[in-house]
């Protein structure tokens, strides 16, 4: 075991955490949040010792807090879900990802990063090898996948260990990749998440360089917008740039302007979730970027993604960061995604069942 450690250690300097060297960290410009996290998905990318649970949580030791709460997708199997210790999380995410996707690589798209919150959006590649939270990957081997992954961060008090981990995943994206239609097929293209149509670095920003003044104003703009758009308002914010993009997931689509985004976005949710709240767990920002998790709650009183009113409360959870215009005030680019199996579930609608005949496309 030390010696799985020693070399962690020496292939990978500054991988594993003490305060010692997130002090060094920081002193380079990096948020206190990014030094930790850095380190923990280094571990994971480079799959180090991933199968190996007694090698693999000594490592995880320097990195989360024993009572870890990873709160991720809702699957009809309880792959990923709510897990309150490192070894479930092990257990129901960790073991279940690389068992079905084999040697993912990652691209971090946004990566914000505050004191003791950070949060990131990026896509893997990979083939399936296995199934994942009832998805078949097993009847696709070596068919090709782009998994869209998002992580919302937050540091235990000390700030030197994780303490909450929210994440999400496309699992409908993933569904529509083997060639099932389980939602209807939005008008706007779906599949679709670019880097940042700017020169902030990949992934933006590039934390020396990022201006606390810019993220003060941003945050503003960005709660603002929240709340209009989802809760109060009667179209898109004025805050939104009018050739702004929205980057959604599977059903939903990429909006390529503000008219496109009422239309298709915002429009359907007023029409279909009628007493709607907002419930933020995180909103963190780092100079012209922006990242917020939580919840949208509305009363099924129209038709919703094709569905008719039940009338029953839905808890749509969301992760979503966006690129600000500091300057020009205006919101020019987000990425957005939602747990729509778990909202569904809420309606007694399981979305994994419909991968049958009846909804299966032509690719």
């Amino acid at each position: 075991m030390l010696a799985i450690l020693q070399a962690v250690n020496l292939l990978l300097p500054g991988v594993l955490v003490s305060p010692e060297k997130i002090e060094q960290c920081m002193a380079l410009g990096q948020p206190r949040s990014k030094c930790v996290v850095r380190g923990m998905t280094t571990v994971i990318v480079d799959h180090i010792a991933w199968d190996d649970w007694d090698a693999w949580s000594e490592i995880m030791k320097e990195f989360f807090v024993d009572d870890l709460i990873y709160d991720s997708n809702w699957t009809p199997n309880m792959d990923f879900g709510n897990s309150s210790s490192v070894r479930e999380w092990f257990d129901r995410e960790h073991i279940p990802f690389n068992l079905a996707f084999d040697n993912t690589t990652f691209s971090l798209i946004v990566e914000v990063g505050e004191e003791m919150t950070s949060s990131y959006i990026a896509y893997g590649k990979a083939k399936w090898i296995g199934d994942i939270g009832t998805v078949p990957g097993s009847q696709f081997v070596g068919k090709e996948v782009t998994i869209w992954d998002l992580d919302f961060y937050k540091l235990d008090a000390e700030g030197t260990r994780i303490a909450y981990n929210w994440c999400l995943i496309d699992f409908v994206d993933l569904i529509r990749q083997l060639g099932y239609q389980v939602l209807p097929k939005p008008a706007l293209p779906e599949g679709v998440f670019y880097p940042p149509r700017s020169m902030d670095g990949i992934p933006a920003p590039v934390s020396r360089l990022a201006d606390p003044k810019d993220a003060e104003i941003a945050k503003d703009m960005i709660v603002d917008l929240l709340n209009w758009d989802f809760v109060a308002g009667s179209g898109p914010s004025n805050h939104w740039d009018p050739d702004m993009t929205w980057y959604g997931g599977a059903g939903f689509g990429k909006a390529s302007n503000k008219v496109e985004y009422e239309e298709h976005i915002l429009k359907p949710l007023r029409e279909g979730l009628s007493n709607r709240a907002l419930d933020l767990d995180v909103v963190n920002c780092e100079g012209r970027y922006c990242g917020a998790h939580g919840y949208i709650t509305g009363d099924h009183t129209g038709v919703w993604f094709g569905e008719e009113p039940t009338n029953l409360r839905v808890n749509l959870r969301f992760g979503i960061h966006w690129r600000v215009n500091v300057e020009g005030e205006a919101v020019e680019e987000c990425w957005a995604m939602f747990d729509l199996p778990a909202a569904f579930i809420g309606l007694d609608i399981n979305l994994f069942d419909r991968m049958n005949e009846k909804y299966r496309v032509e690719q």
